[in-house]
């Protein structure tokens, strides 16, 4: 296993009690950082880390990404433990499911708020304290690849998870996104770099996805398989350490080559 170079790094992870904020959390203390963790249920996140052994290397917060005093009150408090943060992982998103006809105005904005506004947010803090102290940065926002393909219907015969025209539409803002800021927070004064993945389908082993949504998906990637969530971890932390320190207002598509068809 590769070991990029994030020994003594505060990250910030959003979003890390799901399947790809654990792993990352899990593989970023495996390399020696340590790591705030901002999730909603401040309890799940109590009941994760004991059960993945994090211990002394996090801070656990519950944090509303979509509320900027919520982050500015957590990212000051990350501070005042660590005098630093180096990276930022904007993990957290959501999305819905059903119909696009019968999409209602409050899935529609708890949607954008989260996987754009609270990306922002974070971004907006943690820029804001990298000005401040002259400290160097990097972010890594996570996209997906539907914010540069449209999901295939015909794959989803047995899974009602059926990603929506919101969710690859936000994920295509944090695309556009990651490029602006990677231009504009530098010229603005941060040292920062900032740069994007964008994952294909990940298997999940904890709550799998339908046999035939696996098969089907599987058909149409060159790979023919799903994601495992360490083939998504590594590029992630390839990006936060300074093995990436050229690289800025990319965004990486690790799909299995779905998107070059």
């Amino acid at each position: 296993m590769i070991k990029y170079n994030i020994q003594d790094h505060v990250i910030v992870v959003t979003g890390a009690a799901g399947q790809l904020g654990q792993a990352i959390v899990s593989r970023a203390i495996g390399l020696g950082a340590k790591v705030a963790c901002l999730d909603t249920s401040l309890e799940n996140l109590e009941k994760i880390s004991i059960s993945n052994g994090w211990g002394d290397s996090v801070l656990l917060f519950q944090s509303d990404i979509t509320n900027k005093e919520s982050i500015e009150l957590t990212f000051n408090q990350i501070v005042n433990k660590y005098n630093k943060i180096d990276a930022l992982i904007n993990n957290a998103g959501v999305s819905v499911f059903d119909p696009w006809f019968d999409r209602n105005e409050e899935d529609f904005d708890w949607v954008m708020n989260v996987n754009l506004k609270g990306t922002f947010n974070c971004m907006k803090e943690f820029f804001k304290l990298l000005i401040d102290s002259n400290y160097p940065g990097a972010v890594v926002n996570v996209a997906s690849h539907y914010g540069i393909i449209s999901p295939d219907p015909k794959i989803y015969t047995d899974c009602d998870r059926r990603n929506s025209e919101i969710y690859g539409a936000t994920k295509a803002g944090v695309i556009q996104m990651t490029k602006y800021f990677a231009v504009n927070a530098i010229a603005d004064g941060a040292k920062v770099r900032v740069n994007a993945i964008a994952p294909g389908g990940i298997k999940n082993s904890a709550s799998p996805q339908g046999d035939d949504f696996q098969r089907l998906y599987s058909e149409r990637c060159p790979m023919k398989r799903m994601a495992e969530v360490d083939e998504i971890v590594g590029p992630i932390l390839f990006l936060v350490s300074s093995d990436a320190s050229y690289i800025n207002g990319q965004t990486i598509v690790i799909d299995g080559g779905m998107t070059a068809w």
